[in-house]
């Protein structure tokens, strides 16, 4: 594996665990140019910008008091794209608890994320954060 790859695995890490401390540290992975998609024909899938992400994710892990604690479980590298599967553990503010399995497939680029995209249980994720 190239040394590159073993820093891109680095710098995905490092987005985990920011995501993980309840502060939005994490959007200084984004650049303006990111692009960040999730899986989902419902609010909480579709393609937004940085700046969308911060307005829409706001709302999403302040519905997590205690926040969300996301687990790398694999990852893999190649050239400028990681891919990581994650586990998420949480408990939502209705009580109901939250454990949501994904994949994130993320490309970098002067070791920010360019772009992300993310797939996940979408009917759980509608179930607990839409009440759907």
């Amino acid at each position: 594996m190239s040394a590159k790859s073993e820093e891109n695995k680095k710098i995905v890490k490092s987005f985990f665990e920011s995501l993980s401390s309840g502060t939005n540290t994490y959007l200084d992975y984004y650049t303006d140019e990111s692009e960040i998609w999730t899986a989902g024909q419902n609010a909480i899938g579709g393609r937004r910008t940085k700046a969308e992400v911060e307005s829409f994710a706001d709302g999403i892990l302040s519905a997590f008091p205690e926040g969300i604690r996301f687990e790398i479980t694999s990852m893999i590298a190649e050239d400028d794209r990681v891919a990581a599967e994650v586990k998420g553990d949480a408990v939502h503010a209705s009580g109901q608890v939250y454990q949501n399995e994904y994949h994130f497939l993320v490309r970098l680029k002067d070791n920010k994320i360019i772009e992300l995209k993310e797939y996940m249980d979408t009917q759980l994720a509608a179930k607990v954060l839409l009440g759907e």
